[in-house]
């Protein structure tokens, strides 16, 4: 079984520039996030580092919206707002509902693979970054964080 080794784990968020989120190990491989690029509600006090107000904003959009077309990118936010505030438990969920709602969507599927690194979860995480590659094969960020997992000792087997 693959087992994660958190304390390598350098995790940032990627806008125009990478912000860092958590703490950082000085010589861990970088997993990277990506919010939305819809300008939607809460998408730039994340952006920002300012979690709070911003998943207080995107729930109140998606109380509002029931479009799926609308609630992808908000829910791909608070997927990344609760991954960087360390709320894994809540993360799951939108990770999840993320990748429901936006099918296809390479970055909802990165995302998520980046939440499974963190939750110990090796096969998942892999998985999810082959899937964003195969739906985006130009994608940078994705490929980063592909190469990152693969080419570290990031995921070590337990015996």
């Amino acid at each position: 079984m693959a087992k994660l080794r958190q304390h390598s784990l350098i995790l940032s968020i990627v806008t125009a520039i990478i912000l860092p989120v958590a703490a950082h190990a000085a010589d861990g491989p970088a997993l990277k996030l990506k919010t939305s690029i819809e300008d939607v509600n809460g998408v730039r006090e994340i952006e920002a580092g300012e979690y709070v107000a911003g998943i207080r904003k995107t729930l109140a959009a998606l109380n509002m919206s029931s479009a799926p077309s609308r609630r992808a990118p908000l829910l791909n936010n608070l997927c990344v707002a609760h991954i960087a505030t360390g709320n894994l438990s809540t993360a799951q969920q939108s990770c999840n509902d993320a990748v429901a709602s936006a099918a296809g969507s390479a970055i909802a599927y990165n995302n998520r693979a980046v939440y499974y690194c963190l939750a110990d979860r090796a096969d998942a995480c892999h998985a999810d970054l082959e899937k964003a590659q195969q739906l985006s094969k130009e994608h940078r960020l994705i490929r980063q964080n592909l190469n990152a997992v693969a080419d570290s000792d990031l995921l070590v087997s337990s015996q």
